[in-house]
Formats: C-alpha cells, structure tokens, sequence
C-alpha cells in the first residue's frame, strides 16, 4: 500500500531515480559521507561538555564590570564553596532537599506566602502560547496551594517542572530574594548567563539542523525507494541528523550541569 501510494503521489523520476536526479542524490550522499564522520568525532569528543567539567567555561564571557559594587550579596558564588563547604556539599548532593530549603528561606519561613513557583511563571506555555485554551496554562494561588504549601514546594522541586524542576525553583528564590532585597547580579551569575545563552543558541540551531536532516532523509528514502543514489543519500542524511542530535544532547547536558552547580 505505501509503494503504491509513493508511485502515485511522486514522479517517475523521483522514484526510480532516473538521470541527473540520480547523480544528484549520489553527490549529496558523498558529500555527506566525508561531513558526518566530523560531526560524529566532535560529538564523542566534547562529553566533557556535557558534565560539570563544563563549568569554567563560563570564565570565557566577560562581567558586568559593575556587578561587583550593585550585587549587594553577603556571599559571592565563587565564595560560597569556601564560605559555606557543607551547605554547598548537600545542596548538589541533595538537590531538591537544598532547593526547598532555599525557598523557605527566601519566604523567611513563612510558608503562607508560598505560591506555585511564586507566580513568575503565570501565563501560557507550551500549546497554549499558539492556541487559546489548550494546554499548559499557569495560574499560581489557584491550585489550593496555601492548604499544604509544603507538599506542594517538594512538587515543585522535584518533578513539576521535569529534569529542570531544581533548576527552575533555584532561579525563581534567587529572583525572589533580589527583588524583595534589592539585589543585583552576581559576576559569575552574569557570567553564567552569558554562557547558557550561547552554548543554548547553538545547541537549538544545531537541533534544527537534525531535525531538517533526519525529515529530508525520509522523505528521499520513501519517495525514490528504487533509486541507489537516494537510498545512498537517505542513509548518510540519517547518519548526519543522529551525530547532530548527539550534540546538541551533550550541550543541552552540559547547560544543565552549570546550572546546578
């Protein structure tokens, strides 16, 4: 049935790969060949982007020169770990645990004005940014949070927001904290921030180049299935998308990584 529906929806040509067209998917599928083998070493090459190692990277990007006279912070980042050892031990060990104990710190222990991710994410998101009424709208104070807040700060922590839950509580009691104390940024937080909005520009355009390479080769294998150049080229497309997706796998880790620490 799918064949069939091929030779009817694709040109002869297409299909049976007949003359330049032929050439043409054996000349893109050589060029790919000599380019994916360079995708694949640098994608097995830069694991240690995708890990905590990744961190000094962050002092290739330069401060605000004024974050240091603004930031209005006891502790910088790079002096909590000498500062404060064994609270920065069990926040990376126990990540969730440490950032529910942010938060109630930040609320000054008063769980009452606790909110679902204090309402900095209220609005749309996902399919409801593109169509009104699908999911996933956010509307914090609305979801019975002040009958047991704590329950739903350890939600919140650990799995509401997915593999970023931890991170996305972090930014939002640091968000709190600055805006009730009238704090600045830190110069590894500007640093930070710098970093993670590079290597994320990257690493989504790198995601897109995937994501266009792996439809395109389904595309050439299901409408020349009688072609050996298309097939040829189909294959090494495939191969292309797959080292890329590994790439941007390892950035998207390694982004993680930083925020963590």
């Amino acid at each position: 049935e799918v064949s069939s529906a091929v030779s009817e929806t694709c040109p002869e040509c297409w299909t049976l790969g007949c003359g330049p067209l032929d050439s043409l998917f054996s000349l893109t599928a050589d060029a790919l060949e000599c380019c994916t083998p360079i995708a694949e070493y640098i994608a097995a090459t830069i694991w240690c982007c995708g890990s905590p190692i990744a961190f000094p990277l962050i002092y290739c990007f330069d401060s605000d020169p004024h974050t240091n006279e603004t930031s209005g912070w006891a502790i910088s980042m790079e002096q909590a770990p000498m500062r404060q050892p064994l609270l920065c031990c069990f926040s990376m060990i126990g990540l969730p645990c440490g950032q529910f104990f942010v938060r109630r710190h930040a609320l000054g222990g008063d769980m009452t004005r606790y909110r679902l991710w204090q309402g900095y994410y209220d609005g749309p998101h996902c399919f409801a940014r593109h169509c009104d009424g699908a999911p996933i709208t956010i509307e914090s104070g609305t979801y019975g949070e002040q009958d047991c807040p704590n329950a739903f700060l350890c939600l919140e922590v650990s799995v509401l927001g997915g593999m970023c839950s931890s991170c996305c509580a972090f930014e939002v009691s640091r968000r709190l904290m600055k805006e009730e104390r009238e704090l600045g940024i830190d110069p590894t937080e500007a640093r930070q921030e710098k970093c993670i909005n590079f290597a994320g520009g990257i690493a989504a355009s790198i995601h897109q180049w995937a994501c266009c390479m792996y439809c395109t080769s389904c595309c050439v294998g299901c409408c020349a299935p009688d072609s050996e150049g298309a097939q040829e080229c189909s294959a090494e497309a495939r191969r292309a998308s797959q080292a890329c997706w590994s790439i941007a796998h390892t950035i998207y880790k390694g982004m993680w990584a930083v925020k963590i620490i």
